[in-house]
């Protein structure tokens, strides 16, 4: 069988070029996402500073936060610091030559550092070493080495670690679930169009069993294949990809990018059995077809849809049912996409699997207006697409899922842009802010609260931190966001309503907190919480008021000098400052800077420097959801491209006959065109019902309308791409089959 498989695969080779690109294409970016995986888990970061110590003690930046998923810890904002004492205690440890001390950013609280480097004696074996400082830390500190020493001094690459794996991980099962179809849709295809050779081998003698193995041993050669190929491209796309994410500041531009042999080998594995089962699924009818059948079907259209196709999309849609169910009901806000954007993935691929009822389905409505407009070549296109529905939902399948995939993940993520961004807006109550290089004079915010026109000045420091005790209910362990504020102007700087105790009485260690959150948090004014702040220390402190806002307002309000003390900076460094009603805007920045011009390193500007900074953020968290969904857009664009090129390449004698019978090349073409018309139309409707099914939900829930934020010629774009794939993949190769001799054409090989 492996002799008579690889003949197939050498005199055969057109037909499997198709199936090849699909499983090569496929293992590309599966490598690349495991090059991704690994450099997120490596976060190698050569030192600089610290290049000549052996031994690097730094704080922890890591946090598992109560509720929150074990295997992926929140990334702590601030710089966490060790403290500086430490340094004795390891200078004396047996195996230290010498140690330092380092401040990288920030002021740090006295008695405390950065990092301590570590110098091992000559011969001091470091793993031992390191295990003698590592009995001596704590719960927040930690021993780095090697290419870990630069995590110190850059502190984001442990965001990055978190970051990238998650959104590579997250990816990986994306793209599996995309490629498999896309695998499986092409070798089904493959296999579809060798029919008759494979009806042929049942007549002779073949068994199931050996049809099966055949066509087993053909894809495992042609995965081998493809899946060695890919190895260079997909670390060229990984590190491409990477670079794109540092250069947006998803990632630390001075991690090192890492792709060994590990994710290689498992892309490779992954992708070389995404086939096989793909091979097997699609071969399944061939190899149990009787013998006394096996020609008389060759050329027909046998059953409609397979129950193991039709329980699979089945199950896919109700899958993307219930993802939906809690994308709704379950999470707000950022962590909506969660599920969101897994359900655009499995509903659209439901419905491709459903794609031979739901093209008989469409092939019913569009055949009047196919026939009124086309005449006798549309009227032949009707016939061809009712009586091979099989090849028409083969071809249409990859249509559905570019089409849905596209058009769910784009506007998924403009909608959730658009209501982040409005909640932001409404939580920014300041006209005017003044900044500092290092820190503001909290003098000087008494000199605003002076000036005409001014409601309230207020210092503004922003952290997140996590609820100890009692019990954090914060949505999936994510955090609060801290906000520190002057006592005097709480009132009027935040979009808050005081509903008991008062926000003027934020003065120590005091906290105000949403009613319903103090609720769910079983406390009241007077009562304590702790929290452990963005640089993993620990706060206990007293509930000093309670206020409305908006749902999604998961802020806690602190004392600006309370919060700061808190932060990487250590000082408040920006002031809000909010108007009165009927204040000239104008006016207003003209008075703050002209208090503020004799002193030095004070800058004036109105609240768009505030929308700015909000845009810049989401603008960079957004940059890498649009590269992912890139390459799935771009590999689901191949897969469609390749399926309609090999399906109507493999016309050649349909067409030939269908000339020698009377019809032009022309008419051919049109028949042709027409059909792939019907693919194209049919393919966007369904792919566009697949994203609606979460689009909408998703925008009643948080835009309270039924349509999606962004912009209509997104969606232009997406169909006019599609129809232009769609028409132009079948169209060139229909021209190239029919350029020689009807003749000729009528007695090819299929």
């Amino acid at each position: 069988m492996l002799q008579l498989a690889l003949r197939t695969l050498r005199f055969r080779t057109g037909t499997f070029v198709a199936a090849f690109l699909a499983m090569f294409f496929a293992a590309v970016i599966l490598m690349a996402c495991g090059g991704l995986i690994e450099t997120g888990i490596r976060a190698a970061v050569p030192p600089q500073q610290l290049g000549s110590a052996d031994v690097v003690v730094a704080g922890d930046q890591t946090y598992h936060a109560p509720g929150g998923d074990e295997d992926e810890p929140a990334i702590l904002p601030e710089r966490v610091r060790v403290d500086a004492g430490l340094e004795s205690t390891i200078s004396a440890l047996p195996g230290v030559q010498e140690t330092e001390t380092r401040v990288f950013e920030g002021a740090p609280p006295a008695g405390t550092v950065d990092a301590i480097g570590v110098v091992a004696e000559p011969g001091t074996d470091a793993a031992e070493l390191r295990a003698r400082i590592d009995a001596e830390l704590g719960d927040t500190a930690l021993t780095l080495v090697g290419d870990e020493r630069g995590r110190a001094e850059l502190r984001e690459a442990t965001a990055t670690s978190v970051n990238v794996v998650s959104l590579a991980g997250v990816f990986s099962a994306f793209a599996l679930l995309v490629s498999v179809f896309g695998v499986a849709s092409m070798l089904g295809l493959s296999i579809s169009q060798r029919q008759k050779e494979l009806a042929l081998l049942r007549a002779i003698g073949s068994t199931p069993r050996q049809v099966r193995r055949l066509i087993l041993r053909e894809t495992l050669v042609l995965s081998l294949v493809a899946t060695a190929a890919a190895v260079f491209p997909g670390q060229l796309l990984g590190r491409l990809v990477f670079g794109f994410l540092a250069d947006q500041g998803i990632a630390t531009a001075g991690v090192a990018f890492h792709q060994g042999w590990i994710p290689t080998v498992v892309a490779m594995v992954v992708a070389i059995v995404a086939a096989l089962g793909g091979a097997l699924g699609a071969g399944r009818r061939a190899a149990r077809v009787k013998p006394s059948q096996a020609l008389s079907e060759a050329a027909l259209d046998g059953k409609l849809i397979s129950g193991w196709r039709a329980l699979a999309g089945l199950v896919l849609v109700g899958a993307g049912v219930a993802l939906t169910i809690v994308t709704v009901a379950v999470l707000s806000g950022p962590l909506a996409p969660a599920t969101a954007a897994p359900a655009v993935i499995v509903f659209t691929i439901g419905l491709a699997l459903l794609a031979p009822v739901l093209a008989k389905l469409m092939i019913f409505v569009v055949q009047w207006p196919v026939r009124a407009v086309g005449g006798l070549t549309g009227d032949l296109a009707v016939l061809n697409a009712r009586g091979r529905t099989s090849r028409l939902a083969a071809v249409m399948g990859p249509v559905i899922l570019l089409t849905g995939v596209s058009t769910g993940m784009l506007y998924l993520q403009t909608t959730n842009d658009t209501a982040d961004r409005e909640a932001y807006t409404s939580s920014i109550v300041a006209d005017a802010v003044v900044t500092a290089e290092d820190r503001v004079d909290p003098a000087l915010v008494g000199q605003i609260n002076q000036l005409p026109g001014v409601a309230g000045a207020s210092e503004h420091v922003s952290s997140t931190g996590f609820v100890e005790s009692p019990d954090d209910v914060s949505p999936m362990g994510e955090g609060w966001t801290l906000r520190g504020v002057n006592a005097e102007s709480a009132e009027v700087g935040t979009p808050v309503e005081t509903t008991a105790g008062a926000l003027t009485d934020l003065h120590g260690a005091t906290v105000a907190i949403q009613d319903e959150h103090a609720g769910a948090l079983g406390v009241g004014v007077g009562d304590t919480i702790t929290l452990r702040m963005g640089d993993n220390t620990f706060l206990d402190v007293r509930v000093a008021a309670l206020f409305s806002a908006a749902d999604d307002y998961d802020t806690l309000l602190l004392p600006a000098e309370t919060l700061a003390a808190h932060t990487t900076q250590g000082a408040p460094a920006r002031i809000l400052v909010t108007a009165q009603d009927g204040t000239d805007p104008e006016q207003l920045l003209a008075d703050l800077t002209e208090l503020t011009a004799a002193t030095d390193g004070l800058t004036v500007a109105d609240r768009e420097v505030l929308y700015s900074e909000y845009e810049e953020q989401t603008k960079t968290a957004s940059y890498a959801i649009y590269i992912m969904v890139l390459m799935l857009v771009g590999y689901s664009a191949i897969t469609m491209i390749n399926t309609l090129v090999s399906s109507t390449s493999a016309r050649r004698r349909e067409f030939g006959l269908q000339r020698l019978v009377g019809s032009t090349r022309r008419q051919v073409l049109q028949m042709v065109g027409t059909e792939a018309a019907i693919v194209a139309v049919t393919g966007v409707t369904l792919g566009t019902t697949a994203a609606l099914a979460i689009l909408v939900p998703v925008s009643l829930k948080r835009l309270d309308s039924v349509i999606p934020a962004g912009s209509p010629l997104i969606y232009a774009a997406i169909v006019g791409l599609v129809v232009l794939l769609t028409i132009g993949a079948t169209l060139l190769p229909a021209w190239r089959a029919t350029r020689g001799r009807p003749a000729e054409s009528a007695v090819a090989v299929e």
